[in-house]
C-alpha cells in the first residue's frame, strides 16, 4: 500500500494471475474492478483463511512492509488494521486503519469500506465486497472494489495499478487455499456500462461530427491537421450484466 504502487505496477502484473478480471473507469473520478478465483475448499474453509490476512496478503503492499502486522476483525465495525512496530525511525508503535468492516455473513460475504494504499491521502472512498459461493469443484471467490471521489491521481493510471494489486491479493489467497482442479472455469464477470461513460462518449461523438462539418465547409485541405486536434476515440464499453448475475453479488 505504499505510494510506490504506481511505479511497481508493471512488476505486480507479472505476479497476479486471477482467473477472471474486469475493470472500468466510472466518470472522471472513479473506477470499479472485479476479480474471481475458484478454490478447492468449502466456503467456511475459505472464510477461515480470508480473515487471516497475515497469511496471504503481500507485505510489500503495507506501510510496515510485513504482512504479519495485519489483522482483520470479522464483525460489523471491525478493523482491517496494521500495527507499525518500533524501529530505528519510529520510537513508538504506530497503527493504520486500512478499511472498516460494514457487513459480515460468515462463509458467504464480507464488505469493507475504505481507501487503500495511496488512495488514503485523497478525498475518495472505496468499497470492497468479497463473496464466496459454492460451485462444482469448490468455492468461487469474488473481490469487487469500487472507488469514487476526488483524487489527484489520473484515474487512467491509478485505476489499473489498484486493479493489479487487488488481483494479486486474491491470487495469493487462492494459492494459499489451493485452486480447484475440476476443470470448470468460472463465468467471466462483465461490468455494466456506466451512465457517465455513455454520456461522455455521446459528447465526443457530437464534437467529432461538428469538426467534420466545419472541415467540409472550409474546403480542400482544411482537415490537414484534424488528426492532431481530434478528440480520442471513446473506450469500448463492456456488455451489460443481466439481472440474474448482478443479484449474485448483491448481499443486501
Amino acid at each position: 500500500m505504499r505510494s510506490t504502487v504506481l511505479a511497481a505496477a508493471s512488476a505486480l502484473a507479472a505476479l497476479a494471475s486471477p482467473a477472471h478480471a474486469a475493470m472500468e473507469k466510472i466518470g472522471d473520478d472513479g473506477f470499479v474492478t472485479r476479480h474471481t478465483e475458484v478454490v478447492a475448499a468449502e466456503p467456511m474453509a475459505v472464510w477461515a483463511e480470508l480473515i487471516q490476512p497475515a497469511n496471504w496478503w503481500n507485505g510489500a503492499h503495507s506501510f510496515s512492509g510485513d504482512a504479519e502486522n495485519l489483522t482483520l476483525e470479522p464483525r460489523a465495525g471491525g478493523c482491517f488494521c496494521e500495527m507499525l512496530p518500533v524501529s530505528a525511525r519510529r520510537a513508538q508503535p504506530g497503527s493504520v486503519r486500512h478499511m472498516e468492516v460494514v457487513f459480515v455473513d460468515p462463509g458467504a460475504a464480507m464488505r469493507l469500506s475504505g481507501a487503500l494504499g495511496p488512495l488514503q491521502s485523497e478525498a475518495v472512498d472505496g468499497v470492497l465486497t468479497i463473496t464466496m459461493k459454492q460451485v462444482d469443484g469448490g468455492t468461487r471467490i469474488l473481490f469487487e472494489y469500487v472507488v469514487g471521489g476526488t483524487m489527484r491521481f489520473p484515474v487512467d493510471q491509478i485505476g489499473p495499478a489498484v486493479d493489479r494489486v487487488i488481483g494479486e491479493q486474491l491470487s495469493r489467497l487462492a494459492d494459499k487455499i489451493g485452486r480447484s482442479d475440476s476443470g470448470s472455469a468460472p463465468q467471466a464477470i462483465e461490468l455494466p456500462p456506466s451512465v457517465p461513460a455513455e454520456a461522455e462518449a455521446e459528447e465526443v461523438a457530437m464534437e467529432q461530427a461538428a469538426d467534420e462539418a466545419a472541415a467540409a465547409e472550409a474546403g480542400f485541405g482544411a482537415d490537414f491537421l484534424s488528426d492532431l486536434d481530434a478528440e480520442p476515440a471513446p473506450p469500448e464499453e463492456l456488455p451489460p450484466v443481466n439481472d440474474g448475475e448482478l443479484g449474485e453479488f448483491d448481499t443486501r
